[in-house]
């Protein structure tokens, strides 16, 4: 074999291992910060989702507390984000959101309450339905990574 054969293959090998490894990590972190960016779009259209949702929720409560019957208009908006929070969420988020939504139908189809009525049901943990979809979103937002 050839004194000067083996020198130049160990430095072809030498180059191909180098090129090699830069493409793997180059590679490996445009698909990290490719990861990373669908995360967090994902994350914040979720977050958006859920504060409208809520919005809509909060709204909904208080003219369950103020009138009676069902305001049709609010009711529409907050089951269409609802829908949307069933197609994207997990289960314990579309599942609390559920909850929520048949909690506030029920109040606005009972008596109009008084204002010792409202304060009262401020100490009932199960009157705050947006404080339970809220940790709900939470604990699945924590989740995503």
């Amino acid at each position: 074999m050839d004194s000067a054969l083996l020198p130049t293959l160990s430095a072809l090998a030498g180059t191909a291992i180098g090129a090699l490894s830069s493409l793997a990590t180059t590679w490996m972190t445009t698909a990290s910060q490719a990861r990373a960016a669908r995360v967090a779009a994902e994350r914040g259209k979720r977050e958006d989702l859920y504060g409208r949702f809520m919005d809509e929720l909060a709204r909904l409560y208080a003219s369950a507390l103020n009138e009676v019957g069902v305001d049709y208009e609010r009711l529409t908006a907050s089951y269409a984000l609802s829908g949307r929070i069933a197609l994207y969420a997990s289960q314990p988020v579309a599942d609390a959101a559920d909850r929520a939504m048949r909690y506030v139908v029920d109040l606005a189809l009972g008596p109009k309450r008084s204002a010792e009525d409202m304060r009262a049901m401020m100490e009932q943990a199960d009157a705050n339905v947006i404080a339970a979809f809220a940790a709900a979103c939470r604990r699945e937002l924590a989740d995503i990574r």
